[in-house]
């Protein structure tokens, strides 16, 4: 998969030329992955070959409805950007509404991408909300996000438990400015992290702040007017879209065709079309960047919640994308599950604890009967033993010796458990 090259890239894509419809790209998912790979060179490589592990190896998982619960910050200096909770209540009604494929204009997808339409089944509730009243200035840069939004340190709101909450942050956002030029940004997620530590003096966020950033003109029903522009109408999807990064999705062309059509990009994702550039806050039905002619060719998807079209025809998530989400919700970000799945139910004991998980060289087994020896099992997602060995309460296990990726830890024959080895 291929990712903007580079930050100078990026912003050379905001900036030139007749391409202006791509300077109002919106979302800096993508920045945020290229500051983490500046910082921690092979990041996006793991990052993304975990999210491609986790779409093959979670995509027959239960029916069941996945809640998490929603931290709502609002960091405002006056009274408009101070958004009510009446706003923030719709705006975890249209969270629903989209993840439960129960939006009304769901009517509104071409028939030939019906067969892939998904309910994620993944369900969203307000925990709290919580205001702060600010002087501080919030405004991406070329080197940065603007975390201080995060920390109250700097002018912003602290996170709560990122482990078991989705933190929202609702701020005004001011633009980036580059060579005299600023390019408006409404919201900006980071994916998930597929690393259990980082390196000693890594520039790489946090825990602490994770989750989603929305500038408050996203959170309504009204329009955001922009210089040279015009207006983009916001019904409360630029949230759909953020939470969708925050899940593990990438944009639907894979963030390809800075500078014209490549159809080289991909979203990894199987039921999305081929898409040779994000389209340009427009409902343009008739667009189709890549395979056009060919059999079985499909035109761009700009319907789906991923895309850069007009928050108006977007109405979609597919079966793909339902499957890594709900995949990252069951491995990477399992912490967030209000109800144990089923899965969980069959093979694990809650008692039972896997530390630290996700690991990098060794791990430990807490809660196990002190007085007795127990014989541990790892498999690898085909089904092979890559090591056994008898273990008490709290021993040491070492797995450097083993590739990162997904497995199943087996305890006595009985119990099983998760393991992410990430290196």
């Amino acid at each position: 998969m291929k990712l903007r090259i580079s930050i100078f890239f990026l912003f050379v894509s905001f900036f030139l030329g007749s391409a202006f419809s791509q300077s109002l790209t919106p979302c800096l998912y993508d920045h945020a992955v290229d500051l983490r790979e500046q910082a921690n060179p092979g990041y996006k490589d793991r990052l993304h070959r975990m999210l491609d592990h986790v779409a093959s190896t979670q995509g027959n998982r239960n029916d069941e409805v996945y809640k998490i619960k929603v931290v709502f910050h609002v960091v405002y200096k006056n009274d408009v950007e101070n958004v009510s909770d009446e706003a923030l209540h719709r705006q975890i009604d249209v969270l629903n509404a989209c993840y439960r494929r129960q939006n009304e204009d769901t009517i509104n997808l071409r028939d030939i991408f019906w067969p892939v339409a998904a309910d994620t089944k993944i369900e969203f509730e307000i925990d709290e909300i919580r205001r702060v009243k600010t002087n501080a200035n919030f405004r991406p840069s070329l080197v940065g996000l603007p975390d201080e939004v995060k920390q109250s340190t700097k002018g912003g709101s602290d996170i709560k438990d990122p482990v078991k909450y989705l933190n929202i942050w609702v701020c005004k956002m001011l633009p980036i400015e580059f060579a005299g030029l600023s390019s408006p940004v409404l919201g900006y997620a980071y994916p998930p992290d597929s690393l259990a530590h980082w390196p000693a003096g890594s520039a790489a966020p946090q825990k602490h702040l994770e989750g989603v950033v929305l500038d408050y003109r996203t959170v309504a029903d009204s329009e955001y007017e922009i210089p040279n522009f015009g207006s983009i109408p916001m019904i409360g999807r630029t949230a759909v879209h953020e939470v969708g990064h925050y899940l593990g999705l990438r944009h639907i062309s894979g963030d390809a065709g800075l500078f014209g059509i490549n159809c080289e990009g991909t979203d990894g994702v199987d039921d999305t079309p081929t898409q040779g550039t994000q389209s340009s806050f427009d409902c343009d039905k008739t667009q189709n960047t890549c395979g056009a002619g060919e059999p079985g060719d499909l035109p761009d998807m700009i319907e789906n919640y991923m895309d850069y079209s007009a928050e108006t025809c977007q109405n979609t998530f597919t079966k793909g994308q339902a499957a890594i989400m709900r995949g990252v919700l069951e491995t990477l970000r399992k912490g967030l599950i209000s109800h144990t799945t089923k899965v969980e139910e069959l093979v694990s004991n809650a008692v039972i604890q896997v530390i630290p998980n996700p690991a990098n060289d060794y791990f430990y087994v807490h809660g196990l009967n002190e007085n007795a020896n127990h014989t541990l099992t790892i498999f690898d997602m085909m089904g092979q033993s890559v090591l056994s060995q008898s273990i008490t309460n709290y021993t040491q296990v070492s797995i450097a010796d083993l590739k990162p990726g997904l497995y199943l830890i087996n305890i006595n024959d009985s119990q099983f458990k998760k393991l992410i080895v990430g290196k």
